[in-house]
């Protein structure tokens, strides 16, 4: 793999020689595709798309991050895509699709409410929900954090939720799934199966602590 320092150049290309990356694994969901559309579509501004020449194509480009973009730009007619020509190898085009694709960091969750905040001055969280990633319950919430607010829906200023992700084999899977379901089954005061999930963790973190505690 290359690492020579080459100078970043951006272009107009056809779209129709945009062609997606077999190995990429980025996937977005509908209502993150379509609000997107939206933006692209109401602004006319996006990030320009990554590509590199077509290993096997002639005249093609291989596209190395911005694969929803181009999907967008043919959907609403769009002929051609603002684009930076990357001088990659199929080595660095594998990094680049791991990178580009994934790198992201996570918001500060107050200062993302005082971001949200700012635009609801402006605009209805209904609307800002068609648009931003967030939804309108979620940019209620956001908003009240910034104004101290109690949140909507609840008698209480509750925190603000934060994700969890890890990743387990096949077997540790099936583990943690059966404790989870029959931890759940045990709970009748939740409603989602969600919920029901959350709370079987946190009995088994909390068995586990108390385990640990009298040994």
């Amino acid at each position: 793999m290359s690492t020579r320092k080459t100078k970043q150049r951006m272009v107009s290309l056809p779209v129709g020689k945009l062609l997606a990356h077999p190995a990429n694994p980025n996937r977005m969901s509908n209502a993150a595709f379509n609000k997107l559309a939206r933006h692209i579509e109401r602004t006319g501004q996006y990030e320009p798309v990554v590509v590199r020449q077509h290993p096997q194509k002639a005249g093609a480009y291989q596209i190395l991050n911005g694969h929803h973009r181009v999907r967008v730009l043919k959907r609403i007619g769009r002929t051609h895509a603002d684009c930076v020509i990357f001088d990659a190898d199929d080595t660095q085009a594998l990094v680049y699709l791991a990178t580009l694709n994934q790198l992201k960091g996570r918001s500060n969750a107050r200062n993302k409410s005082k971001l949200i905040a700012r635009l609801c001055e402006c605009c209805s969280s209904k609307e800002l929900s068609r648009y931003l990633s967030d939804s309108k319950t979620a940019i209620d919430k956001l908003n009240a954090l910034a104004c101290n607010q109690p949140m909507p829906g609840s008698k209480e200023n509750k925190p603000l939720l934060t994700p969890l992700t890890f990743f387990v084999t096949e077997d540790q899977q099936r583990l943690i799934s059966n404790a989870f379901d029959k931890a759940a089954n045990s709970d009748r005061e939740s409603k989602s199966r969600t919920q029901k999930r959350l709370c079987a963790l946190c009995r088994l973190a909390e068995s586990y602590l108390g385990k640990e505690a009298a040994g």
